[in-house]
Formats: C-alpha cells, structure tokens, sequence
C-alpha cells in the first residue's frame, strides 16, 4: 500500500508540473508541429525535448523551422540550430543558424547570418533581437536594411515591421546610386523610403554637400527639407538658411528665413529673409531685407533692396544680378541710392535706374540713368545719361558743380581726373591761388572738358559756343551761385552699412525719365 500511495502522489505531481507549465493563466506554450525524430532524455535536461530533423514550432500566429531544436516544456522556451525560418503572419519572414526562443516574453534571439524580409525590406545582421508582441526586430552590433535603392548601415537598429519604421543609431551610412548619407542617428520609412533627420547629418553627391541636423529626404523623388543649421555645398555656392526646400532633380532650393548664399567665383554673398537659388540654371533670388555684399580688396559693399535677382547669361557661365526698388548701398569710399540696379558680370558695368545718386571720388553725382565701367577690379570710367549733375563741396564758400545732358568721367587710381560733357555743359567752380579761393568761375559750353587733380579742378576746356566769367564770391548771389537743378543730398547718403535699411525719400530730380521697361527685360538694357 506504501508504495501505490508513492507512486500515485509521483502522478499528481507530475500532472501538477505539466498544469503549471501549459495552463497558467495568461500563458501561450509552444506546439511542436513536426519532427522527423523525437527524443526526451535526462542528458538533455529535466523535462527537454530533443528534436531532429525538419522540425516546425507553432506559438500563437508564428511559425518555426529548424533543422534540430531543444525544447524546454516547463521554461515553455526552445533553442533552434540550422535552415531558420521564422514565419510571422503569412509576411514577414525571419532567416538565421540558431534561434533563441522565449515563449513566456514573445521574444525571438536570432543569430548568424540573420536575415528579415518584409515585403521588399531586407535586414541582414548577425545578432537580431524580435520582440514579436512590440512588433520590433532589433540589432547592437551592425547591420544593414535594403529597401528600394538604399542601404542603410548602422551600429545599432530598430526595425517595427507593422508600421515599416526603422530607427538607426551610431555610424550611419545610407548608400544610394546618387549620393552617400552620413548620421549618427535617423528614422527610416520603409513603405514611403523616406529619412527623418534627427541629428547631424550629412548628403555628399557628385553635385553637391548638404548638411542639416533635423528634417526630412524623400529618397524615391529626391525632395528634402531641412531644418536646424541646414546647408547646401555646391562647386562654386553656398546656401543656407533656417528652413530649405530643396529639389535635386531640378536643382532647386527655396529657402525661408535667413537665406545666405554666397558665390565664391563672383566673391557675392546674397541675403533674405526669404529667397530661393537654382543650382542647375544659376537663378536666385532673395527678398525682405535683401542684401547683397561684394568682396573687393579688403573692403565690402553693402547694398540693399526690396528685390534681388541673379540670372544666367546665356552661353556663359556668368550672370545679371538686378536689384528692384529702394536700393541703397554703402562702401567706405562709396555710397549711392536708386531705384533699380543692373549688374552685368560679362563687363562689368553696373547700372543704376531712377533718380541715381551717388557719392565717391569726393562728388556727388546724379543723373536719369549712371553706369560705372569696371576693369581688372578696377573703376574706370563712369557715364551720366541724361539730366547729368556732378556736385562737390568747396570749403564753407560753396559747390563745385558741372551739369550737362550727358557725361563721361574718367578715373584713375580710384581718382576722377577728366569730366567729359556732351551737351548744354555749364559748371561752377572756384579755383585757387596758394590754396587761397580767387573767385567763382561760371562757364558754359556746349562741349566741355574738365581736368582734375586731387579733386580740384585744374582746367576747363571750352569746345563749342563758350562763354564764361569770374567774379569774386562776395559780389555773386546766392542764387547764382547754384546751376539750375541744384540738389544736395548728403542727408541721404548712407553713412554707414546699417544706413541701407532706412527707407527716406529724397526731392524727386525735375524732367526725370522713367525705365521701368528697362528693368523687367531678362535682356541688360542697350547701352
């Protein structure tokens, strides 16, 4: 009787142990499907299934095969050797040496050549952790994802299946047929192959560089938005901003809120609060605090507009930048104001629209339409088109003035040395004696030349229908004094850089011609 008692108490237990294992509340055992050989033996372990042979687990809607695998009933876990295939939900497929399988926490430890495929995703690594009740596959020592014609590598990643998401951490490279991706962390949209920035992050193509430290890149149509110091690098420009819109297939980068673009072939930096440059077509613009800065030497010129344009010129690799409506700009030897602005990089010969006024050489000058000619970096001429005016101050006696339809000045070492007028010439000027004013001289001509030396004049050559006297001031009037037309502007001219943004008014020039037309034509104006 003592021992049936014993042996029926072994039973309970028995049966106790297997309840504990199959039916706690909550818990799924694993099924085992299929094995070509079975073997239970206290070698394996206490309550360890050996199996052999096309071996196939079931644990909710996940599959497993293998070729041989330890089963440990009571722990409700296995350990899978060879020819892995993980099948979860009829799609994703799971490849791997040897399987690790927890069924208590759902969670599934590949490795060896481990391999997941989802729909046309591919991750390949050695070690890959898959929680399947988070729905998340997980690598720390390398891997790579495949998707459409990017592959991405990192130290660490995180891949969700269900949401096609995957998360890259340290040393992370993307390879596409047209650029390389450099991070130290980024998300990864498998179903739209879009990248999330997410920290520093760098694009480097044949074309061009980019960097932004947040934002996104659509790799199936090359579109990006980049934010948070974001930059594009090209051979020649450099452009920036706060937030860019850019398009690689077309070229095109919009960018809002501190545009910065700088041409090192031209020495120009261009900037806005908002703007857009084309690195294809070269087209650019910028608008809302406009400035454009020109390096020259070792100085800078500020200039301002409501509008700045740069166009390409056909068949060359130069171009027209155009400025539109309240531009103003400021150098330390040169200052001026106008309306609108056309400067031609082919020539070098910038022109200025509206009322121009401008101060250099000691002069101020004025007329419908001024152009300066450039040459080696170099002032060498400028010309005064219609309504022509050049004032400079004498002293506390009076002005220097010339006034002529149409003027040529030329310059050398950055100093007017010879005034050419063609037409109505007339000029006021007081000439000296040992520094000491001897008079005031009043010449007209039709034609007229004027020589200078420091910014005095030396000489007047009369050509056509002259006719001139010399008076001492103290007998002239004030008013003869001053040509027909006299304005002086100094309380308009920019003193210093910050003076481009003050948007004053100027007297409007009498007989002023109009050349809007001129300005919206993609053509430089006739000369």
């Amino acid at each position: 009787m003592k021992a049936r008692h014993i042996f029926f108490i072994l039973i309970a237990v028995l049966w106790l142990g297997l309840l504990t294992a199959q039916e706690q509340p909550g818990r799924t055992v694993i099924n085992i499907e299929h094995a070509d050989y079975m073997e239970g033996s206290e070698r394996f372990g206490r309550n360890v299934q050996a199996l052999f042979g096309n071996v196939r687990f079931r644990h909710h809607n996940t599959l497993m095969h293998c070729d041989s695998a330890f089963f440990h009933r009571a722990e409700n876990k296995m350990h899978a050797y060879g020819s892995i295939h993980i099948i979860q939900d009829d799609s994703i497929h799971l490849y791997g040496n040897i399987l690790h399988y927890h069924g208590d926490t759902d969670i599934a430890m590949i490795r060896e050549n481990v391999r997941l495929v989802n729909n046309d995703v591919v991750l390949r690594t050695e070690h890959l952790d898959y929680d399947r009740r988070n729905d998340v596959a997980y690598y720390f020592n390398g891997g790579l994802i495949e998707s459409g014609d990017n592959i991405l590598e990192s130290v660490y990643g995180y891949y969700y299946p269900r949401t096609e998401e995957a998360h890259f951490q340290k040393d992370v490279v993307v390879t596409n047929p047209e650029y390389f991706m450099y991070s130290d962390t980024l998300v990864y949209y498998t179903l739209t192959e879009i990248v999330k920035i997410t920290g520093p992050t760098t694009i480097e193509s044949e074309r061009n560089i980019i960097y932004a430290e947040a934002g996104f890149y659509d790799t199936q149509n090359d579109v990006a938005r980049l934010e948070k110091n974001g930059w594009i690098k090209g051979e020649e420009q450099f452009l920036s901003g706060d937030t860019i819109f850019y398009d690689r297939n077309s070229g095109f980068g919009e960018v809002f809120s501190n545009m910065f673009l700088q041409d090192t072939t031209n020495h120009i930096i261009i900037t806005g609060d908002y703007g857009f440059y084309n690195e294809l077509t070269k087209e650019a613009l910028a608008t809302k605090r406009a400035v454009l800065k020109q390096i020259h030497q070792n100085d800078t010129l500020y200039l301002h507009a409501d509008t700045l344009r740069a166009d390409p010129i056909p068949d060359t690799e130069l171009q027209i930048i155009r400025a539109y409506r309240n531009v103003k700009f400021f150098r330390e030897d040169f200052q001026g104001r106008c309306d609108s602005m056309v400067y031609d990089l082919r020539d070098s010969i910038n022109s200025f629209y509206i009322d121009p006024v401008l101060w250099a050489m000691g002069n101020q000058m004025s007329a419908d339409i001024i152009r300066l000619f450039t040459r080696n970096n170099a002032l060498y001429k400028t010309e005064l088109i219609n309504n022509a005016f050049v004032i400079a101050p004498e002293d506390t006696i009076g002005y220097n003035q010339i006034k002529g339809n149409h003027m040529v000045g030329h310059i050398r070492d950055n100093q007017l040395y010879r005034i050419d007028v063609d037409g109505n010439g007339q000029t006021i000027y007081y000439p000296k004696e040992d520094d000491v004013v001897i008079g005031m001289n009043r010449a007209e001509s039709s034609n007229m030349t004027i020589l200078l030396e420091d910014q005095q004049v030396t000489g007047i050559i009369l050509r056509r229908q002259p006719a001139g006297n010399l008076n001492p001031p103290a007998l002239v009037s004030p008013d003869a004094k001053r040509l027909s037309g006299f304005r002086w502007l100094e309380d308009y001219r920019p003193k210093r850089k910050e003076d481009i943004f003050i948007h004053d008014a100027p007297p409007v020039q009498e007989g002023r011609v109009n050349y809007d037309d001129f300005l919206f034509d993609r053509n430089i104006p006739s000369r």
